[in-house]
């Protein structure tokens, strides 16, 4: 299934989940947000966490946690 981070196009499995899309584009960023250093957004800019499902063609964000 295709989905998008950051503008970036990204492969992913069905059942994958936020995570797993961050992971495909860079560890460092999965890193970051796992350390709480950046936010998930979707499209609208809701927040979603780490565990949240992606479907076709979700546009999901990153974004400094500026706490």
């Amino acid at each position: 299934m295709e989905v998008f981070v950051n503008g970036n196009k990204v492969q992913i499995y069905r059942g994958m989940k936020v995570k797993h899309a961050l992971i495909a584009i860079d560890q460092a960023i999965y890193t970051a947000a796992m350390k709480g250093a950046i936010l998930v957004v979707d499209e609208n800019g809701f927040t979603v966490g780490l565990d949240g499902e992606l479907s076709e063609g979700a546009r999901i964000f990153t974004r400094i946690n500026n706490k």
